[in-house]
């Protein structure tokens, strides 16, 4: 989230007007235009000022970034798809073994 997504959030999760906002945090309110349309970025210090004078905490978080798949893997996994696939072997029916599996199992159980 850019700079200016946050002090949009700021402004509008605290209901407060642009003016408002501006002079609690001791920023001009066209100071605060320049952070709202991205023309200047601020700093943390003065996001933090802003979600201060909101009422808010202002927390920063790293998460690591998905790592895009290098470009060989890609024309590998690509050349791999101009080949003909085999259809699968159907399935064996494994009906059959089990009944005859469990009916000798009964049968010990009966003369055990």
């Amino acid at each position: 989230m850019g700079a200016a997504a946050v002090v949009r959030r700021i402004l509008e999760q605290s209901g407060m007007t642009k003016s408002r906002l501006a002079a609690e945090a001791g920023v001009s309110r066209a100071q605060l235009d320049r952070y709202l349309s991205g023309r200047t970025q601020p700093g943390y210090e003065q996001l933090a000022r802003l979600a201060d004078a909101a009422g808010f905490d202002l927390e920063v978080d790293l998460r690591p970034q998905p790592r895009p798949f290098p470009e060989d893997l890609l024309l590998v996994l690509e050349f791999g798809e101009t080949f003909e696939t085999k259809p699968p072997k159907p399935l064996i029916n494994l009906g059959p073994v089990w009944r005859e599996a469990a009916r000798r199992r009964e049968a010990i159980a009966a003369h055990g």
